[in-house]
Parts: C-alpha cells; sequence; structure tokens
C-alpha cells in the first residue's frame, strides 16, 4: 500500500472520530502547504531587510529605529509563526510536532507575548520621551520585560504543570492540539491585558506630533497587532478547535504572520529604500528636520529666542576628530536648557545660520535649515550626533 492510501485511510479515521464529537475536521492538505510556503517567503523578505538594516547601520535613519529591538521582533514572529503550524495544525502531529504544550506555551505564547512587549516598549518609550519628557534609558527600557516576561514565564509553567485536561492535550483520534475552554480563554486574557496597556499609552501620547512619523507609525503597528488579536480571539471562540476547520486556521495563521511582518516593515521600510534610493539627500532633510522640525514639534514648544535655543543645542555638533560617545541614546535630551554649544569645527555659514536661530535672529524654517544640513553632509570635518535608537 503506497503512503498516500495510507495517509488518506487515517484522514478517513480522523474525520470519523472528529464526526463523533460533533466536530466537521479538514485534513491537512495543499492550501496548509501553501500557508506555509507563504509565511516562509514573508520572513525571508524581512530577513533581507533586516540584514541590510544591520549592514547599513551607521546610516543615522536606519539605526534610529534601533535595530536590537526589529531583530527581537523578528525572532518572536519566526517562533509565533512555527508555533501556529503546530496548534493551528498545518501539519500532521506526529514526533515532535505532537508536543501540543511546547508549541503552544513556550513557543507560540511566549513569543506572541515577547512581541506584544516589544511594541508596548516602543509607545513607552514615546510618552517617556515627548510626554513625560523625561530620559529613556538605563532601567527603562527594560523594566516591562522584567514585569511581563516573568508573569508569562509563571503562566506557561504552570500551564506545563497541570493536568493536559485543563490545559491543552494531543487528541489522538482527531489528530489535533486541543485547548481546554477555560485554558484558552485565560491566554486570551493574558493577550489582552498586554494590549490594554499599549491601548492605554496611545491615548496617552494621542496629542504628540513628532516629526519622523514615530506616533503614526506606531499607530498602524498598534491597529494591525490589535486585528490579528481580535481575529485570533474570534475564530479561536466561534470555531473552537480552531485546528480542526482549514479555512479558519489558514486565515488565522495568515493573518499572524502578516502581522509580524508589517510591523517590522513599518518600521524600517522607509529609511532603507531612501537609503538605496536617495541616501545622501534623505540624510539631510533627516537632520534638517532634526533642527527644524523634530524638537520644536516633538517637544510642542513655541518659536520663541529661548525654544529655538534648547532645540539648536541639542544637537551637539563636534568636529570629526572627537569621538561619538559609546552610549547616544540620551542625545535628544542631555543638552535640554544647556547653554548653547560654539559649534566647533563647523562652517561659519552653518554656524551663523544657527547662532541666528539660538539668538532669536532667524525663523528657522525648514528651507533654511536644510540648506544648513546639506552644507554639514558636505563637510567631512564636522558631525552631528545619531538619534536614540528607541523608534
Amino acid at each position: 500500500m503506497s503512503l498516500a492510501l495510507v495517509a488518506r485511510a487515517l484522514d478517513a479515521d480522523r474525520i470519523q472520530a472528529a464526526a463523533a464529537h460533533g466536530i466537521s475536521l479538514d485534513p491537512v492538505g495543499g492550501v496548509d502547504k501553501a500557508t506555509i510556503a507563504v509565511g516562509i517567503a514573508f520572513f525571508g523578505l524581512t530577513f533581507v531587510l533586516l540584514v541590510y538594516a544591520w549592514c547599513n547601520r551607521d546610516y543615522q535613519p536606519i539605526r534610529a529605529k534601533n535595530l536590537p529591538q526589529a531583530s527581537v521582533m523578528f525572532v518572536s514572529g519566526v517562533l509565533w509563526f512555527v508555533g501556529d503550524i503546530a496548534v493551528n495544525g498545518h501539519v500532521d502531529l506526529a514526533g515532535g510536532w505532537a508536543k501540543c504544550r511546547l508549541w503552544a506555551l513556550w513557543i507560540r505564547l511566549m513569543f506572541v507575548l515577547l512581541f506584544s512587549c516589544c511594541v508596548f516598549v516602543r509607545v513607552y518609550a514615546l510618552y517617556w520621551l515627548f510626554v513625560r519628557r523625561q530620559q529613556f534609558r538605563g532601567w527603562k527600557p527594560v523594566v516591562p520585560y522584567l514585569i511581563a516576561m516573568p508573569c508569562v514565564f509563571v503562566f506557561c509553567l504552570a500551564g506545563q504543570l497541570a493536568s493536559p485536561n485543563v490545559t491543552m492535550r494531543l487528541d489522538g483520534e482527531m489528530g489535533l492540539c486541543v485547548y481546554s475552554r477555560a485554558f484558552h480563554i485565560s491566554t486570551l486574557v493574558l493577550q489582552w491585558i498586554m494590549w490594554a496597556l499599549v491601548m492605554v499609552f496611545m491615548w496617552l501620547i494621542r496629542n504628540i506630533q513628532a516629526s519622523f512619523n514615530e506616533m503614526h507609525e506606531s499607530l498602524l503597528i498598534v491597529l494591525i497587532t490589535l486585528l490579528s488579536l481580535v481575529q485570533n480571539t474570534v475564530v479561536g471562540t466561534v470555531r473552537a478547535p480552531i485546528a480542526a476547520h482549514s479555512k479558519g486556521q489558514n486565515a488565522t495563521t495568515w493573518v499572524d504572520f502578516i502581522d509580524t511582518n508589517f510591523t517590522i516593515w513599518i518600521i524600517l521600510i522607509w529609511p532603507v529604500v531612501q537609503s538605496i534610493f536617495n541616501r545622501s539627500a534623505y540624510l539631510a532633510l533627516w537632520r534638517a528636520r532634526l533642527v527644524d522640525e523634530g524638537f520644536r514639534r516633538g517637544y510642542d514648544v513655541s518659536d520663541t529666542a529661548n525654544h529655538v535655543e534648547t532645540t539648536v543645542c541639542s544637537l551637539d555638533l563636534r568636529p570629526a576628530s572627537v569621538d561619538a560617545p559609546k552610549d547616544d541614546s540620551a542625545w535628544l535630551y542631555r543638552t535640554m536648557y544647556a547653554d548653547a554649544p560654539e559649534l566647533p569645527g563647523a562652517p561659519s555659514a552653518v554656524r551663523a545660520s544657527l547662532s541666528n536661530m539660538r539668538n532669536g535672529r532667524a525663523r528657522g524654517t525648514f528651507s533654511s535649515t536644510l540648506t544648513a544640513a546639506h552644507t554639514l553632509v558636505s563637510q567631512p570635518s564636522v558631525t552631528i550626533d545619531k538619534r536614540p535608537e528607541y523608534m
């Protein structure tokens, strides 16, 4: 008997066993293989994007996007996807794939919540920088992880130690990973608690008008991920067990891997594209916005001499011979309200332009600052400190 005939016989037995429980079972088929293939292709493209970003990490607009955090999100997304393959029933559960609690708890749930925590930290950083106007360094970026991930670990450990009938088990007759209803609801509640916190902080930062699209990027990321969570909640509740229904399982997995990949693309794609096709001009524009738009709009300050001084002073211009500090994550606020620098090593025209802005003799228009930024780019003797890696 051929393997194909054996597989069909096993599928018939599983369909009959599921029917005895009142469940209409769709066996693993070509649609599942296509879903896995498309998911791998998505993550492959995102991996190429990340590799390019890391290879060009010295390009300031790319460096500002916090590549370590984006990489953690990518790894979390890949493991989330692998967990979906097992839990959503895209493969026959034999051998290692049959370890349901490993895939559901330690892979899928763990990394769904780590991914969510990364999104929260992104929004949390904007809150501290633009609403509280305080530093976001030291322990602050780490505290959300230190609070959330131990709680997730305890939850997963409790689920692992409890009886499979109380949490999740492999139904050998149907060949499916099956949640108990109470445990499935508890996993959804845990995810919704995390996203409730994200939405609270999105509300708190709703009025900031930050440059470089941080607010709009974060809003789009939150909306996409909320769509994934709503879809998982509805389908997982109405069509339980989700792994039995081809349309529900494939739709859920598609939404999940599109969410994780699009999130990383939203963060990185614009500076990466600009670095390929418009590298020098975009860098000049980016630096000009740093002076002309970013601080004044991001901190909601008026165009007075004192406030413009604060904006210009935050740049920290220095000769190229002076090494930049190893930890530049605090440049946004470390010179705030300090005396204006003498701008050593800068061309005289740039010094005059920024000095006029500092003293209130110029309005600091975007066009004039763009000219100054182009001059800075063309001068090898001057460097501008990098933006923080929080976005």
